[in-house]
């Protein structure tokens, strides 16, 4: 009773995963759906993980072509997931990737096996069954080992490109909750979570000489639920960072070299900040700002940077802290509660309020305000 029923829940995550596979790929390229070159990269994922589930679960089975003695090596699909994963990562920030000659190197482990796997099913060199038997446990070992080295690298390379686009962030944007921060951190727990599979993987095989039939229904199964976060998630989340400039290496956007801060631009831009109030826009970023005072957007980070030793985020967020202290002793507006005040001085959410109100001045806002009750007394 109790293996039947882990056998139809398998059947039921397995081939669900690949229904929903398939229907989120016709979703995200309806013609009624906002085209999204993110949305594509995550098409062509979902694709290379549902024919991978296909292939465990199907071509062995009904074709000698990709038979066992040819996948022997391990399938090439594996190699497709990592760089797609980490394109998908890229074009959710707002970045573009080009198809150079580069960029298809992440590509030539997936190309090296299908051509090596094609040119053993052709060929069927002499000898090649008796290899498969033989030395069936180090084939194995080997593709888990390239497969785990692979997506470890690419894993640190996208958990790296995201902390240095959480510092480029605060650099443009004054609020940043409209960036799903959490979306990021959930798709880099479903990369890892992938990781540790294919290290445990390559455990069970070097252990336990595992059965490749056990191995591969796990596989099918992790797959399905990989299938099943990333669609629902991903037919949800738009593109974040979108306010950044396009097509410029990460490294170099707001880079300048260094020159001396002039005095007279500091006074320029803290009179604008005293007189216009524009932190009081809470979708503001420094490509507006730059823009309202005359500046280019590299000149105004550098001028923010080196004039103030803040970063843009911090810089107008002080301002809204300031206003907000204004506002608690201002007598027309002693109706509104905290919440209410944070929004009028140009925040986004509460959480965030407390968080900047706390650092810039030690208190969190409750405390501030009970402390000028005596004050107006």
């Amino acid at each position: 009773m109790w293996e039947e029923f882990k056998h139809q829940l398998s059947v039921i995550l397995v081939y669900g995963g690949m229904a929903q596979g398939l229907f989120v790929v016709l979703l995200l390229n309806h013609k009624s759906v906002q085209k999204s070159r993110a949305n594509l990269f995550l098409s062509i994922l979902l694709v290379a993980m549902t024919l991978s589930i296909a292939q465990i679960l199907y071509l062995g089975r009904f074709t000698g072509y990709l038979a066992d003695s040819v996948y022997a090596l391990g399938d090439p699909a594996f190699f497709l997931i990592a760089p797609l994963l980490r394109f998908y990562a890229i074009e959710l920030t707002g970045r573009r990737v080009w198809f150079t000659s580069a960029s298809l190197l992440h590509f030539a482990p997936f190309v090296a096996l299908v051509v090596l796997s094609i040119a053993i099913g052709v060929l069927q060199p002499e000898g090649w069954k008796t290899i498969v038997t033989e030395y069936h446990n180090l084939l194995h070992t080997a593709f888990w080992l390239l497969v785990v080295i692979q997506f470890s690298g690419y894993l640190y390379a996208t958990h790296a490109y995201w902390l240095a686009h959480q510092k480029l962030m605060r650099q443009e944007l004054s609020n940043t909750e409209d960036v799903n921060i959490a979306w990021v951190r959930f798709f880099l727990i479903v990369f890892m979570l992938i990781n540790l599979f294919f290290l445990f993987s390559l455990f069970a095989v070097v252990q336990f000489d595992m059965c490749r039939g056990w191995l591969q229904s796990a596989t099918a199964g992790v797959f399905s639920l990989s299938i099943f976060a990333l669609s629902f998630k991903g037919i949800l989340q738009r593109d974040i960072f979108n306010t950044l400039p396009l097509g410029k290496p990460l490294a170099v956007i707001g880079v300048t070299p260094p020159v001396k801060t002039d005095p007279l631009l500091i006074t320029r831009l803290r009179t604008h900040m005293h007189e216009q109030k524009p932190y009081l826009d809470a979708d503001l970023t420094l490509s507006t700002l730059s823009k309202n005072i005359g500046m280019s957007r590299s000149q105004l980070s550098q001028l923010i940077n080196d004039g103030t030793g803040e970063n843009f985020y911090d810089f107008v967020n002080q301002y809204r802290v300031e206003e907000v202290k204004r506002l608690m002793t201002d007598p027309d507006v002693q109706n509104l509660n905290l919440l209410g005040l944070a929004l009028e001085a140009g925040f986004k959410s509460k959480s965030t309020f407390n968080l900047i109100f706390k650092r810039f001045t030690g208190q969190t806002p409750t405390e501030y305000r009970k402390n000028l009750i005596p004050e107006k007394v």
